[in-house]
C-alpha cells in the first residue's frame, strides 16, 4: 500500500478492535481505536478517516446510532458495520442511510481486508 489510509475501527470488546486492528495494520493502514460510540462520533468528525468499522450491538450508544450521528455532522462518512446478530431493522437503517455493507462476525480477516479495500476504492 502506498499510501497510509485512517481507519476507526468501533467495537466495546477490546479483544476484538484489537484483533481486527491488528489485522489492518499489518496490510498498512493506519488504525485508531475506539470503544464507545461517543468517542467514534468524536473521533471521526476530527480525525481524516476514509472509513469506519463498527459494531451494531454495543451497550449505550450502539454503532448504527454512532454512525447516524456522524452521519448528521459529516455527510461524507463511510462505515462497514460488523455484527454477529442478526439486527436487520437496526442494519438495514443504516444501508438505507448509506452505510458501506455488513460484515459478519465472525469473519475471516482476508474477507475484512477485500471488503475494507472495496470500499476504500469506492469511495472519495
Amino acid at each position: 500500500m502506498a499510501t497510509s489510509i485512517a481507519v476507526l475501527v468501533l467495537d466495546d470488546n477490546h479483544e476484538v478492535a484489537q484483533g481486527v486492528a491488528d489485522i489492518l495494520e499489518l496490510s498498512g493502514y493506519d488504525v485508531t481505536m475506539v470503544h464507545d460510540g461517543p468517542s467514534a462520533i468524536s473521533a471521526y468528525c476530527t480525525g481524516q478517516f476514509k472509513i469506519g468499522l463498527f459494531d451494531v450491538r454495543m451497550p449505550g450508544m450502539n454503532g448504527v446510532e454512532a454512525f447516524m450521528e456522524i452521519r448528521r455532522r459529516c455527510p461524507s462518512v463511510n462505515v462497514l458495520l460488523m455484527s454477529g446478530y442478526a439486527e436487520d431493522g437496526l442494519i438495514a437503517k443504516a444501508l438505507d442511510n448509506g452505510a458501506l455493507g455488513l460484515l459478519s462476525k465472525p469473519f475471516e480477516p482476508d474477507d475484512m481486508l477485500a471488503r475494507v479495500a472495496n470500499a476504500c476504492a469506492s469511495v472519495h
